[in-house]
């Protein structure tokens, strides 16, 4: 067990001295602010505070961010610490230059986003804006290196010391926008859809939805025979998320009252986890994302647990506030809409920490690293490039532990037209993950 001594214990110091000892190293943490206790303690003791304690094994002078209230700028200069980023400085005399607790909580608690008012059309916090994008290192889990970095040096002071070692899983995850490009459609939409490509011109679409409805060509979107087969004997490491708001301007769902649709959700709720991915308005109306995830809940028969916001709309904490008011347990959003890589620095799940109330929610957030439609159209890949990119963040997972999370859609598994040759990166992906997973155990 390590003992924390801190002249004050918040909830801040608390919860992430918890999450990288308890849940990311598995190793009991425990903290006290009276210094007789601290030094009768005869495991693994940690001096956070800028008292002189001799009893401590390790000693780490604190940034004051554990210690605020409220949110106020904070001053990110990279800390000199060989190849590895670090920034919140700490003191000559700690046996690390920086205070990884102060930077992985500013890092998890999404402290950054509360600040940035530059966000694009959608009102979302860009990549770029981060101090990890910054600093060059939005494709390293620097806050999983942190915890072993700390591991490292405990076992120097205590051999003993016997921290979980980094351990790599995957989860796959599907959002279903649209569910088919042409099949299972109202007449008013097909006839619509129709005029609208003879304006343009588009000769090609018009014969495509031909072909799909006369029965003379499988529609681009349906790559769920696909997706099943792919998965099979591996099923709790697939998740569905199903768009069930009316249709709108960035909505371009099939109604949810759709037999169909519901025929086709009932089927993968049967082999797969399935959760609701909130229409593009319910951001802000809690009332319509209810409706939204009763109505899922009516259609497969089982409590709606797990959610992805669609467009990755996320305002913090508001968003999350409305998730879990509504019994969503587990969000599948963190992650960039622009970029790949480690939104909140971390490649494992973590308890969201609400900055405006101070304390750690039952909300668990299971950050994701890969989107298709972010390698394909913002970074401007190709399948053979995107797969490599892929390749590279599951390695750095792999050294530090974690779980690889990575976002497709059923269109970009139809291998047709832009998508050809997509579905080659996603069995790699998937033949590399299993393998990583095997090698880990």
């Amino acid at each position: 067990m390590i003992t924390v001594f801190a002249h004050t214990i918040t909830s801040r110091l608390q919860y992430i001295f918890k999450l990288y000892f308890e849940e990311l190293l598995q190793v009991p943490v425990g903290f006290t602010d009276n210094i007789d206790l601290f030094e009768q303690f005869d495991g693994i003791k940690l001096n956070y505070s800028k008292l002189d304690i001799k009893s401590a094994d390790l000693v780490l002078r604190p940034h004051d961010l554990l210690f605020q209230s409220g949110i106020q700028y904070q001053n990110l200069t990279a800390i000199p610490c060989g190849d590895q980023l670090c920034f919140l400085e700490s003191s000559s005399d700690s046996f690390l230059p920086f205070d990884p607790f102060a930077a992985g909580f500013f890092l998890v608690s999404r402290y950054e986003e509360y600040l940035e008012k530059q966000l694009d059309k959608h009102y979302r916090y860009q990549s770029r804006h981060s101090v990890l994008s910054r600093n060059n290192a939005l494709q390293e889990p620097v806050v999983n290196q942190w915890a072993q970095m700390l591991a490292w040096k405990i076992k120097e002071v205590s051999p003993g010391f016997q921290p979980t070692p980094p351990y790599f899983d995957f989860l796959t995850t599907i959002d279903i926008d649209n569910a088919w490009a042409f099949k299972n459609k109202s007449l008013k939409r097909i006839a619509g859809a129709t005029v609208k490509n003879m304006l343009k011109g588009d000769s090609s679409s018009i014969n495509n939805r031909y072909r799909v409805l006369s029965g003379k060509a499988e529609d681009p979107y349906d790559s769920y025979d696909y997706i099943q087969k792919a998965y099979k004997g591996m099923e709790d490491y697939l998740q569905f998320f199903f768009l069930l708001g009316n249709p709108g301007m960035y909505d371009r769902n099939i109604p949810p009252s759709n037999k169909k649709l519901q025929k086709l959700i009932q089927k993968l709720s049967a082999k797969f986890n399935v959760g609701i991915h909130p229409s593009y308005g319910s951001d802000k109306n809690e009332k319509l994302l209810r409706r939204e995830i009763d109505l899922l809940h009516e259609i497969i028969g089982k409590p709606v647990l797990d959610s992805r916001q669609h467009y990755l709309k996320l305002e913090l904490p508001e968003s999350y506030i409305r998730l879990t008011r509504a019994g969503i347990k587990n969000d599948f959003t963190m992650g960039y809409a622009d970029n790949i890589g480690f939104r909140a620095g971390i490649a494992s799940p973590f308890f969201f920490y609400d900055l405006k109330m101070e304390e750690k929610t039952p909300l668990l957030v299971f950050p994701f690293q890969t989107m298709d439609v972010v390698l394909r159209d913002k970074l401007n890949l190709n399948p053979e490039e995107a797969l490599e990119e892929i390749r590279n963040i599951m390695l750095k997972i792999k050294k530090s532990g974690g779980t690889f999370i990575s976002l497709w859609h059923n269109e970009s598994l139809g291998n047709q037209g832009e998508w050809d040759g997509w579905r080659q990166v996603f069995e790699e992906t998937t033949k590399l993950a299993v393998s990583f997973q095997n090698e880990s155990r």
